[in-house]
């Protein structure tokens, strides 16, 4: 093993020592027990090196493989593939990844240690802080968060990350696309997230997200009781508490300098950013906004999540919501509700819980970005 200690030469136990070993008995006669005692080993440890030696010469006093000839139980070359697969594709752990493939966490951690690829050593979380004191709301729409996350455009032809630094014509203007801002809510319950990929962060714009928001919740059976924000300047406006008002929701404030309040839209973020945003070349912005609605779709129907006992968004929904409300929304009992406008479209898209997003053909309608 490399990080083992290796010893001189000449010891008794390595090739060099095993062949003085051969020739005290076969070269001077020595008797088993007497090398045995000279060499200060066990006898059977003479007789086995005088055999190899006999039967293969110089070739069978070097060291074997201890490794198996046969291991029945050895995780599949199938599974072992599809572990390091779901690693670098997805950049999940290794609890994800063995509940997804049916191995034990500690088996899928072994096969990333071999494959090279045990360590995140990137967007992993920050180590010695206070545990979080986590929570979860009883029913869905009893808290919806909310939040915006700035994101650099790309332009025509890709970015520094696909053409490098420095490149010809990086600092033209025509290359400038500026900044794409993505409104967020996600239901505490169920994580059932809504998302629009818009232009700007300003009031009006977040309170006419607002209502849209709200209005698709209300169409898959859930009621927006409460909504939490961070103190951007949106969301204190008053464009912003009249659009709540308007639908009959409570408006909450983290507190300063506490994003961690509104943990699971910031959680959302970075998730976005791992699975979407930077985990292809983009070579326009067109083609990662066209590739939006496959994600939020991957994101509430296939994605498991560990905070849900790794069950999808769709599934708490459709066990939290009272029957009288399904039977009244039928798309909130189904397995994948749409809205009405994308329903064709995204009904024909095929995207299985195994298929990457990152192919997905989707429609784009006028640039909002659903479930």
């Amino acid at each position: 093993m490399a990080y083992g200690r290796t010893q001189h030469p000449n010891a008794p136990s390595t090739p060099v020592g095993r062949r003085r070993m051969v020739a005290c008995v076969l070269d001077q006669g020595w008797t088993i027990v007497a090398t045995a005692e000279r060499f200060q080993v066990d006898a059977k440890t003479v007789r086995k090196w005088r055999d190899r030696f006999l039967s293969e010469g110089d070739t069978g006093l070097e060291d074997r493989s201890s490794k198996p000839h046969r291991s029945p139980n050895r995780t599949s070359r199938r599974l072992r593939r599809q572990v390091i697969h779901l690693r670098r594709k997805r950049r999940w752990g290794a609890d994800h990844i063995g509940f997804r493939v049916g191995l034990a966490a500690s088996t899928v951690q072994n096969i990333l240690n071999r494959a090279g690829v045990g360590r995140l050593d990137r967007g992993d979380r920050a180590t010695n802080r206070e545990p979080g004191r986590r929570y979860q709301r009883d029913m869905p729409g009893e808290l919806i968060h909310v939040d915006i996350k700035k994101l650099a455009g790309i332009p025509d032809g890709g970015g520094w990350r696909t053409r490098g630094r420095g490149y010809v014509g990086e600092s033209a203007r025509s290359r400038t696309p500026g900044y794409r801002y993505i409104h967020t809510a996600i239901d505490d319950r169920t994580r059932i997230a809504y998302s629009e990929i818009l232009t700007d962060e300003k009031a009006v714009t977040a309170a006419g997200f607002w209502r849209r928001a709200a209005a698709w919740y209300t169409s898959i059976g859930i009621t927006c009781e409460r909504v939490i924000t961070d103190n951007g300047a949106c969301y204190k406006s008053g464009l912003w508490h009249r659009a709540c008002a308007e639908t009959g929701t409570v408006v909450k404030k983290t507190r300063p300098r506490r994003p961690q309040t509104n943990g699971k839209v910031e959680r959302f973020h970075r998730i976005l950013l791992e699975e979407w945003a930077y985990i292809r070349p983009w070579t326009s912005d067109n083609q990662r906004t066209h590739a939006y609605d496959g994600f939020i779709h991957f994101y509430n129907h296939h994605r498991d999540h560990g905070s849900l006992g790794w069950a999808t968004p769709t599934s708490i929904l459709k066990d939290n919501l009272p029957e009288s409300t399904t039977s009244r929304h039928p798309a909130a009992s189904e397995a994948s509700p749409q809205p009405s406008t994308l329903t064709n479209a995204n009904t024909n898209t095929n995207l299985h819980t195994h298929n990457s997003w990152t192919h997905y053909r989707g429609p784009v309608s006028a640039g909002r970005h659903l479930l």
